[in-house]
């Protein structure tokens, strides 16, 4: 039986999008590429400000242009598959975007690094253009060729993505974006791999944890790892700490309750410059209510160390949705600092709850109407909470005592919103979690 993790991330991740295009970043679970030159003001981890839209993610990126610059540019880098089906029309680009003005191009160029070092067009295969039409409000733009610079590039060399907010302009505005579409890349290093239940973020193919604010701002970054010695990950997180901040703080979401266990342990690779250094971890409800702080002290100086932390204690509580990581708490230092592997053991699937032989959730996703499914060892105490994304609780059913045996609940949510939900069960007091996507 396939086990239904909280954590599970949606198998889409592994697969390309429709039409042949490949998620480049969503800044939530997928977030595969690298960024290099930056014009602007980017702050990848922002919450998005406008969920009620169409774009209903936790978070979205900001951007804010850089008024110097005519051609503000922001640059993702990614080995790119054949790119002629982009440049032909047969697939297309996209993007979710939250502009300030109706009437705003937003560029995208493919390109060879090494080529693009020479002067316009030397190097640029092709442009892309789409134009916003709503104001303050997210919209899904699809972009079109409008031009192929560098005719003499082969498609099958390009390794550059180059975003333009407004090309040919010296505006300051500020956009959010979310949700990059783009072509394929020629390898894709998580396809095939597993989700793992116990790996809450490693910035690579497990990233299940939702960062929605920092007061480091554009100081907290996915980047590569700048040193493999002790930790071979590819990407890690770089944050530098705002000095200005005497508990500077990191807040981050779960997918749904985190769900523990009397033997439940939890751990996370830094990288500190100035050893020793206090890195606290803090499980808290979605009002921000500290369920417990966990402390860990590096003793190791720019070098990798795993930091252990014990949250069983408060195994049995139900509404852990939201975490804070605070780097040397009560200080006024600006260090920089990489961390990476943020780990969860002994989480709870809900087919491992002692009461419970097997469960599923079908279809997932779902158009409306969910059937949970479910074998009980004995008759149990039964109640199930559906919460949105933000981790608000919006149904709540207690089902009184089941019998042993096949037990079926329909969940209809023909009036809720589209978008990603998570079901709580508790079965006799044990509390498991799974994620539902409803897309109508």
């Amino acid at each position: 039986m396939k086990k239904i993790y909280f954590l599970l991330p949606l198998l889409a991740i592994y697969v390309l999008q429709v039409n042949g295009q490949q998620t480049w970043d969503n800044f939530e679970d997928i977030r595969q590429t690298n960024y290099g030159f930056i014009n602007g003001t980017f702050i990848p981890y922002n919450e998005n400000p406008d969920p009620a839209g169409i774009n209903t993610s936790l978070v979205a990126a900001k951007y804010t242009r850089n008024a110097s610059e005519t051609f503000d540019v922001l640059i993702l880098n990614r080995v790119m598959a054949n790119v002629t089906d982009y440049a032909t029309g047969s697939k297309t680009m996209s993007m979710d975007i939250w502009s300030p003005a109706v009437g705003t191009t937003v560029q995208i160029t493919l390109e060879n690094t090494s080529l693009a070092m020479n002067p316009y067009p030397t190097g640029r295969h092709s442009e892309y253009q789409a134009v916003t039409t709503v104001a303050e409000q997210w919209e899904t733009l699809e972009f079109s060729l409008t031009g192929t610079p560098d005719a003499n590039v082969a498609p099958t060399i390009l390794n550059q993505l180059v975003l333009l907010f407004a090309p040919n302009t010296n505006t300051n505005d500020t956009y959010y974006w979310d949700n990059l579409q783009g072509p394929e890349f020629a390898v894709d290093a998580c396809e095939g791999i597993a989700p793992n239940a116990n790996i809450l973020n490693d910035f690579e193919c497990h990233q299940n944890v939702n960062y929605i604010f920092s007061h480091s701002g554009i100081n907290f970054q996915r980047i590569l790892n700048p040193d493999s010695d002790g930790n071979p990950s590819s990407h890690v997180a770089r944050y530098v700490r705002n000095g200005g901040e005497e508990n500077d703080v990191i807040i981050g979401r779960f997918d749904g309750a985190l769900g523990l266990s009397a033997n439940s342990a939890m751990s996370l690779d830094v990288w500190d410059p100035n050893a020793p250094t206090t890195v606290i971890v803090s499980l808290q409800n979605n009002a921000g209510n500290v369920i417990l702080a966990m402390s860990a002290e590096t003793s190791v100086s720019s070098t990798w160390q795993t930091l252990s932390y014990d949250p069983s204690e408060v195994f049995e509580a139900t509404d852990i949705t939201q975490f804070v990581v605070l780097f040397d708490p009560g200080a006024s230092t600006s260090d920089e600092y990489y961390f990476d592997n943020f780990n969860a053991t002994n989480t709870t699937a809900i087919d491992e709850l002692e009461a419970v032989v097997s469960f599923k959730a079908y279809p997932n996703p779902s158009n409306g109407a969910t059937t949970f499914e479910y074998e009980l060892k004995n008759s149990a105490n039964v109640i199930y909470d559906i919460m949105d994304i933000t981790g608000k609780v919006v149904e709540q059913n207690n089902l009184g005592i089941q019998a042993a045996g096949s037990n079926q609940v329909l969940w209809n949510a023909n009036d809720y919103s589209n978008g990603i939900y998570f079901y709580n069960f508790r079965i006799d007091g044990q509390i498991a979690s799974g994620k539902i996507v409803l897309n109508r």
